[in-house]
């Protein structure tokens, strides 16, 4: 199965957990399960994972009915693809919340993973018809990729639009358009949308500047596009991102530039 981005939002810190000070009203207490689960989804924020999972199974020990704490663990599992794992933890979730809009979020993401889709779809439209689901536009964003998976594009783009109108500054949403554009061969207006989600973000993302610079060498545009990878080469933080982009820089490298379209 080829590896894919997975769009889980991941849980805020609750409270800064760098201090030890004396507990105030309103923070959390250390040693507590709360405080526990707050380092927990730091070092998760960090994609420290096993010291993520160590710290949440901590948590789970001295409170078995965290909601959050379940939530969390489903959520490093999938990013270590243990997905039996995630699944009982979400599930677990959805039975002490049966509104526990994340999680059903979350399990749609996974089938689609596990090719799934009928599961998917029904999850991911749990989430994101819901009218007390305060992110639809996570579900359609899932949604959306479901329907790529399928090659189902008209209905992709449905349900994009149906995610924008729920957040139009969502960058992820605008992201799946380019993908879209490009897949039936848009480059131009593919292009226009992979720049319009990087414009809604406050740092620089590898994967989508991956997609402006495979467009402008589509187009012809080596100089750009190398640009493009030195900079992307530079955010790279793991190993499998920076073969992606090393191959692309081969595939440009190898291209003759066309100079007419250089400017």
């Amino acid at each position: 199965m080829k590896r894919a981005c997975i769009l889980i939002i991941i849980l805020p810190l609750f409270v800064s957990c760098a201090k030890r000070g004396p507990t105030l009203p309103g923070q959390l207490k250390p040693g507590s399960a709360e405080y526990i689960l707050n380092e927990g989804v730091f070092y998760l924020n960090q994609g420290r994972l096993d010291m993520a999972r160590t710290k949440i199974q901590e948590a789970l020990k001295k409170k078995p009915n965290s909601k959050a704490a379940h939530y969390s663990m489903g959520v490093v599992y999938t990013y270590l693809r243990d997905f039996p794992a995630a699944i009982k933890h979400f599930k677990i979730v959805i039975s002490m919340d049966p509104e526990y809009w994340d999680a059903y979020n979350s399990l749609g993401l996974i089938y689609i993973e596990t090719g799934e889709f009928d599961l998917a779809r029904q999850n991911l439209l749990k989430a994101a018809t819901s009218d007390k689901y305060r992110n639809p536009e996570n579900a359609y964003v899932n949604l959306a990729m479901l329907e790529i998976k399928r090659e189902a594009y008209d209905n992709a783009l449905r349900y994009v639009d149906k995610g924008i109108s729920e957040n139009r500054s969502f960058a992820p949403l605008h992201n799946l358009r380019g993908i879209i554009l490009e897949k039936q061969g848009n480059l131009e207006e593919a292009l226009y949308h992979y720049n319009k989600a990087l414009s809604f973000l406050t740092e620089e993302d590898v994967n989508i500047l991956l997609n402006v610079a495979r467009i402008h060498h589509l187009l012809g545009q080596k100089g750009k596009a190398m640009d493009l990878l030195d900079q992307a080469l530079g955010l790279a933080k793991d190993e499998f991102t920076t073969k992606r982009i090393r191959t692309l820089l081969r595939e440009v490298e190898g291209k003759k530039e066309d100079a007419a379209k250089e400017d």
